[in-house]
């Protein structure tokens, strides 16, 4: 079991040896109950001092492992290795990734999702650590540490034996997943660097940008979808100052119904079905914000035509594509393409042609090869999708000689 690292001199002693080393893998804990931004509670790290990637079926050896204590001591430091270093490893990192640039202002450029890794190279989608430890290494990991109180000090013996092992591993789990991925990890790194870019986004969220948050705002007229900005940012400034999540400050739909209705006294405001507290004593300050409203500056108004007959019948054939590649590829069809991704394609190719699709993700990221070609041979009739029985779903991919177009 790994000792709290607190002490100034520790946390440089760590981040030193991060920054030399060739491997690093994090995890963090921390408490988000009723919070806007959730507190960092602990950031555990670990490393091997020796690690060949040219052989990466080879498991490294007994990683260091240390506990850094943010509430005790500054992680700082360590977090600032962690975002210099080219190779960062972690599990379904998403929302760590988040609170670190929103509590640091950094990013990690070079994490590497190991829940990514197991999704690409055939063993399911959105694996748990648990799981996937005890498939590739056949260890068990606890689990009854999972919602316990991190932010409540002193940490007990069993939270830092559960803290320590959510890093112990982590070496060996990608050692073992980045032989079995071979080329495919350039796709993974592809991916999770768009994971860590979108997680900084969402960190970087400002009241004047919140309301960009809220797709519903975009239909209004311009008055109340003026007023709906106003009250974004509005709640959005509250939500900073009272550290609560957005929700407990005025939930999406009483914000849009407010922004449709106006109300003009502080009684109707507080007439609204589902006003939170925090809201209901603001009243007059609700009333205040919704009198900034500007309708001659609202953005551009956004109508949703429909999608032709033709490219809603193209979006199902192309989900169907998605899944026989996904069969022949073992890779989570999440990951090549979504249902909006296709209905986006059918409809982009129909209204504006075969070049408009070039910055689409099917075209224009390590999908091409694998899906985008296949979308596009099949809606200029190079490719076909034809029954087979012996297929996992009943159909597969043949290229048409032209000789019998």
């Amino acid at each position: 079991m790994s000792a709290l690292v607190i002490e100034p001199s520790d946390v440089a002693a760590t981040a030193a040896a991060i920054a030399s080393a060739p491997l690093v893998v994090f995890d963090v804990e921390f408490n988000s109950a009723d919070r806007l931004v959730p507190q960092l509670c602990l950031l555990q790290v670990a490393w091997v001092d020796h690690w060949d990637a040219a052989k990466p079926a080879f498991v490294p050896q007994v990683p260091e492992v240390r506990l850094v204590d943010p509430i005790a001591g500054n992680a700082e430091p360590v977090v600032r290795a962690l975002a210099a270093h080219p190779l960062v490893i972690a599990h379904a990192p998403r929302q760590d990734l988040g609170l670190l640039a929103t509590k640091f202002g950094i990013t990690i450029p070079g994490i590497l999702d190991t829940q990514l890794m197991a999704a690409f190279s055939g063993i399911g989608d959105q694996v748990g650590l648990a799981a996937l430890t005890s498939d590739l290494l056949g260890i068990q990991l606890a689990k009854e540490m999972q919602w316990t109180d991190w932010a409540k000090r002193p940490l007990s013996d069993a939270q830092l034996v559960y803290a320590d092992a959510d890093v112990r591993h982590l070496p060996a789990l990608y050692a073992k997943l980045a032989a079995k991925l071979g080329d495919r990890m350039a796709w993974v790194r592809e991916e999770s660097a768009q994971i860590g870019a979108e997680a900084v986004a969402a960190s970087q969220v400002t009241p004047e940008s919140a309301w960009e948050h809220i797709g519903s705002l975009r239909g209004l007229d311009p008055h109340a979808m003026s007023t709906g900005i106003e009250l974004a940012t509005w709640r959005q400034r509250i939500a900073i100052e009272l550290d609560r999540p957005l929700g407990q400050v005025m939930t999406e739909k009483v914000l849009v119904e407010l922004a449709k209705t106006r109300p003009q006294a502080p009684g109707g405001v507080r007439s609204i079905k589902g006003l939170s507290e925090h809201a209901r004593k603001r009243a007059e300050d609700i009333i205040a914000a919704m009198q900034e409203a500007k309708p001659s500056k609202a953005p551009p108004r956004t109508l949703h035509r429909a999608a032709s007959v033709r490219a809603q019948r193209w979006a199902e054939m192309l989900i169907s594509i998605v899944q026989v590649i996904a069969d022949e590829t073992r890779i989570a069809p999440r990951l090549l393409g979504t249902r909006s991704d296709a209905e986006e394609f059918a409809r982009t190719f129909d209204e504006r042609g075969e070049s408009a699709v070039a910055k689409l993700p099917a075209v224009a990221t390590w999908r091409r090869d694998l899906l985008g070609a296949a979308w596009l041979g099949w809606l200029t009739g190079k490719v076909a999708l034809v029954g087979d029985s012996a297929a996992p779903h009943g159909v597969r991919l043949t290229v048409i000689d032209p000789g019998n177009r």
